[in-house]
């Protein structure tokens, strides 16, 4: 063979390589680096939609459209549902409180517990230190709650939508519900002034109502401004006077029909039609994403943006930007194409005389063409399987977490830059904005032709979004269950049959390194900071079982020690109940109530006992259900002290597991020396010094197909 064959064979077979890792690389469209671009008319939207997702399609190698009825229909995985920024101390603390408004009230009282000092969160329950204001089924109730021993409902405003949260400040209520709108098909809406007339595209669609409501008389709640705003509820946030609601629709494009772009509309008059911006991006679904601001005192509307994204709602707000995420999804079950590769630095054989043992050393191309025929082709064999193991080992991660950067000052809303990073992020608390970085937190489920596993990553994203930082491969086959971002530390538990609980220090963005790790059954699903060198973990026990894998028992409090950041330990844990307890504090930080200063843990709980004698039971086999709040004390050098219990309830007819019982706890707050919990049924107060002891109780609203929001409910 010449030296001129042999360098044409090379050139085929690197040919090859290309094709062969292009085969197996899996990935979508790179994103475009662009920049955000306006719409300018629903058409110019339609088009681009119908485009790039085929695009995105076809890329991907699978098809998502399909035709039906004469209508272009998106098919395939719908996306699922799926860090403090610090004080000086690095310490994450509840919104501040507000001047009430209200009249005599307790001076100390605890606000919602937040991610961001200064960025408050909507409840379903709110107090001012005299008020408690709650949605109690379909009803928005408040209640003069201070003093403890004179506490009832004062007013019940029926509502005619379905609630879901409130902010309150001063003497205004905002109420977020969902509804359901009615539209004719000769309504018209108009884009800017560019627009035509055009007919919306079906008879309904969900919209988003915000109710500002004056209660500078709580017996008499006004509705002063009354809003809606097209597609479903997200989430809001309430900064100084400036309120910001995210409302997301998805958009389905229909043959011979157009595209209707939000709107925000006053007592159904249309105020504000939001300009439409998006990339050049291809998606496999999108949504119009809107942002819209209010300013609270008044209630008039400050702006409103509508940016057509990918589908999701996972979302982080800091005091100057708000990151909007969703998922990407990648096909990555491609068939491997192409053939051998040859790369004279991968050309290898016994020496300098071949031999008929599988190569091992490198060689010359004069040394390949020495070779017998049989020889080159067990060479060519050899490198073609090395070749294709190291592209089986190439790992392909079948999603990508697409962040939003959107700047809020003083009500104004602007878009500043668009990144990405692999994997997906496992709730708000996985992104953090410090010293103006975006730090991310995500786990890889990742693909190669010899299997699928997981691991953890941590990414560092510049102001401009661009990722300058990276962390990869965090406790392999493990995915993250709770994050938390305290100045320039992450803490982070992950989980598959121990809790690993990891401290890693992020002081430099570009360099995020593992400092130490602690090893213990169960796992965390949230994470509190206690102090500069404390961290309080709230999730479940877990216990080997009879086929040998890992089963969830009691809820697990624990308190780890971080003051030696190489060796972080556990100096004391608690474990409520048995397999079946619960507490909406491991899937909503809303519902955990925390006061250093009070040295106050309450723990909303869900209480199975299993192995309870059978004449304590009480009913049949069934095992004893408690419903209630566990109140504890934190002494940073032992761990937990309980305080006393309350309890709204035990088991009643129904199988603990079979839903939400109204007597399951789903919030607390105190206001002065009073704890106040909350189920369905009823509100109990209890003096802080004396727990046990119950001193009022408000009857809500327990008919039991009325409960709070299913969002809030644990089943």
């Amino acid at each position: 063979m010449s030296r001129s064959t042999i360098l044409s064979v090379t050139v085929l077979f690197l040919l090859a390589a290309a094709l062969i890792t292009a085969g197996c690389t899996g990935s979508t469209v790179a994103p475009a680096s662009g920049e955000i671009k306006k719409f300018s008319s629903p058409e110019e939207i339609r088009q681009y939609i119908e485009e790039n997702t085929k695009l995105a399609a076809e890329e991907e190698g699978e098809t998502y459209w399909a035709a039906n009825d004469g209508a272009l229909m998106r098919t395939g995985a719908a996306v699922p549902q799926a860090a403090a920024e610090s004080t000086a101390k690095g310490l994450a603390v509840s919104a501040p409180s507000v001047s009430t408004g209200a009249g005599a009230g307790a001076a100390d009282f605890s606000q919602t517990n937040v991610q961001v000092a200064g960025v408050d969160e909507p409840d379903f329950v709110k107090n001012d230190g005299k008020y408690i204001y709650l949605i109690s089924g379909d009803t928005l109730t408040i209640v003069d709650a201070y003093p403890a021993t004179t506490a009832s409902i004062i007013s019940k405003t029926t509502l005619d939508d379905m609630p879901k949260e409130i902010f309150i400040s001063g003497d205004r209520l905002v109420l977020f519900m969902t509804a359901t709108a009615t539209m004719g098909t000769d309504e018209a809406v108009l884009y800017g002034s560019q627009m035509k007339s055009m007919p919306y595209y079906r008879n309904t669609n969900q919209v988003t109502r915000v109710l500002f409501y004056d209660i500078s008389n709580r017996k008499s709640p006004k509705v002063i401004k009354d809003y809606t705003v097209d597609g479903d509820y997200v989430d809001a946030r309430l900064i100084g006077s400036n309120l910001y609601l995210v409302s997301r629709e998805n958009v389905y494009v229909y043959r011979d029909q157009e595209i209707t772009v939000p709107c925000l509309r006053e007592n159904a008059r249309c105020v504000v039609t939001p300009e439409v911006y998006y990339f050049d991006n291809p998606e496999r679904s999108y949504a119009f994403t809107t942002v819209s601001s209010f300013d609270m005192p008044t209630g008039s509307e400050k702006d409103a943006k509508t940016y057509l994204v990918g589908s999701g709602n996972i979302m982080y707000v800091s005091t100057g930007a708000m990151f909007i995420s969703y998922q990407k999804y990648h096909n990555v079950y491609r068939p491997v194409r192409g053939g051998p590769v040859i790369l004279e630095e991968d050309v290898v054989s016994g020496g300098s005389t071949p031999s008929s043992a599988a190569p091992t050393t490198k060689v010359l191309w004069e040394d390949f063409n020495r070779m017998s025929e049989a020889e080159k082709q067990r060479v060519l064999a050899d490198m073609k399987a090395q070749e294709e193991e190291k592209i089986a080992r190439k790992e392909i991660d079948q999603s990508t977490t697409v962040i939003h950067k959107i700047a809020i000052d003083n009500g104004a809303i602007t878009y500043i830059a668009r990144g990405e990073v692999p994997g997906y992020l496992d709730s708000q608390f996985s992104m953090d904005e410090y010293n103006n970085n975006l730090r991310v937190a995500t786990t890889s489920n990742v693909y190669t032709t010899q299997g699928s596993y997981e691991y953890n990553n941590v990414f560092v994203l510049d102001p401009s979004m661009k990722t300058i930082g990276s962390l990869t491969h965090i406790a392999e086959q493990e995915k993250i269950y709770s994050t938390r971002f305290i100045g320039d530390r992450l803490y982070m538990v992950t989980f598959k049959r121990m809790d690993p609980f990891f401290v890693i220090d992020l002081s430099n963005p570009s360099a995020p390194k593992v400092l130490g790790k602690l090893k213990i059954p169960g796992y965390s699903d949230y994470l509190h900071p206690y102090d500069s060198t404390h961290i309080i973990g709230l999730g479940k026990e877990t216990s080997t079982n009879e086929w040998g894998g890992v089963s969830a028992q009691g809820i697990k409090l624990a308190l780890f020690d971080v003051s030696d950041v190489e060796h972080p330990t556990q100096v004391g844990k608690v474990e409520i109940g048995d397999a079946g307890s619960d507490s909406a504090a491991l899937s909503d930080h809303k519902a955990f109530l925390f006061s250093k200063e009070k040295n106050l843990l309450v723990i909303p709980a869900r209480v199975v006992q299993q192995n309870v004698p059978q004449d304590k039971k009480l009913s049949g086999d069934q095992p004893r259900v408690w419903y209630g709040a566990y109140v504890f004390g934190v002494n940073p050098d032992t761990g937990f002290v309980l305080r006393g219990t309350v309890e709204h309830g035990t088991q009643g007819e129904k199988y603990y597991y079979y839903g939400t019982s109204k007597n399951e706890v789903k919030r607390s707050l105190y206001i002065g020396d009073t704890l106040y919990t909350l189920s369905t049924a009823k509100i109990l107060a209890n003096p802080l010094e004396n727990i046990n002891k119950t001193v009022a109780t408000i009857t809500l609203d327990s008919r039991e197909d009325v409960l709070y929001p299913p969002v809030y409910a644990i089943e």
